[in-house]
């Protein structure tokens, strides 16, 4: 799960000239193969194929390491962990959690994109947000059914590959709805900002990459949350921390895991990349 400028950033990635840099690295000094990809969640039919150099790392791997088990989630088990936790335990709609005078903005604001705010009136603010993106990049003409992780899950499941997760559904969301209804609030209302803008900050994405600038874009994906220090800790800090644990693991085994995770997780110095090299596990970008 993830704010709105980090699927956008993540959907980018793959539009960019096969000669420049990928968001593709390996670990040095594991025993066996450890890759690192940042993961495309939403793409559209046009963003296939993929970058030879990434088909390659699903060939080499013998396991695929994602941050959810996409593998084996038994979708109606998700689907009521997901109206459990994605409603508010007093019953209080969304309209009363955002506050009448914000609500109203927002509405606007969001019927100004073709979006109907009132639909998500069931749900907590973060749930809403999750929502109001996914909806925001199919207007986009991006697909969560064409997403990096979707179409490798069906794969491996036919080739035989094993498929793992760093975390749980529950881990997953109980990130965001673990968080105060204030901080909930601003992330809900900043969500609403970035519809409205959601193609010009693709452009300023799309710039970003093809000039081969990773600080700028890591800047890019992670600005408006580092305006929201509670939200930055818990959808990537904290995140982070707990997966680069993990990697570690694998690191010290013999066989050939290639570890998908959103792009925004392997940026900046708080990623799992730099994580990883703190604690002696540095790695080598791949760039075809």
């Amino acid at each position: 799960m993830t704010h709105l400028r980090w699927l956008v950033a993540a959907a980018c990635l793959v539009l960019a000239p096969a000669a420049l840099s990928l968001p593709l690295w390996e670990l040095e000094g594991a025993r066996g193969q450890v890759r690192l990809l940042g993961s495309i969640h939403f793409l559209r039919a046009s963003d296939y194929p993929l970058p030879p150099a990434m088909q390659r790392a699903y060939d080499e791997a013998d396991v695929l390491v994602m941050e959810l088990d996409m593998d084996d989630l038994d979708q109606l088990q998700a689907q009521a962990t997901i109206m459990q936790m994605a409603m508010d335990p007093k019953g209080r709609n969304l309209e009363t959690l955002i506050g009448p005078r914000d609500y109203a903005k927002a509405r606007r604001d969001a019927e100004a994109i073709n979006l109907q705010l009132d639909m998500f009136q069931p749900f907590e603010p973060w749930f809403a947000s999750l929502q109001i993106t996914q909806l925001r990049l199919m207007q986009l003409g991006f697909d969560p059914n064409l997403g990096l992780e979707q179409q490798w899950s069906v794969r491996a499941r036919a080739d035989g590959k094993e498929v793992r997760g760093l975390e749980t559904l529950q881990d997953q969301l109980g990130a965001l709805d673990s968080m105060p209804e204030q901080v909930q609030k601003k992330f809900f209302l900043m969500t609403i900002e970035e519809a409205v803008r959601a193609e010009s900050m693709i452009d300023r994405t799309l710039s970003a990459w093809r000039n081969g600038d990773l600080d700028e874009l890591g800047r890019e994906t992670t600005q408006a949350l580092r305006e929201q220090p509670q939200v930055y800790q818990k959808l990537l800090v904290d995140r982070n921390r707990a997966w680069t644990r993990q990697i570690k693991e694998l690191a010290r085994d013999d066989g050939n895991y290639l570890v998908i995770v959103g792009s925004a997780h392997l940026l900046g110095e708080d990623s799992v990349l730099q994580m990883l090299e703190r604690d002696g596990y540095k790695s080598t970008r791949i760039t075809r």
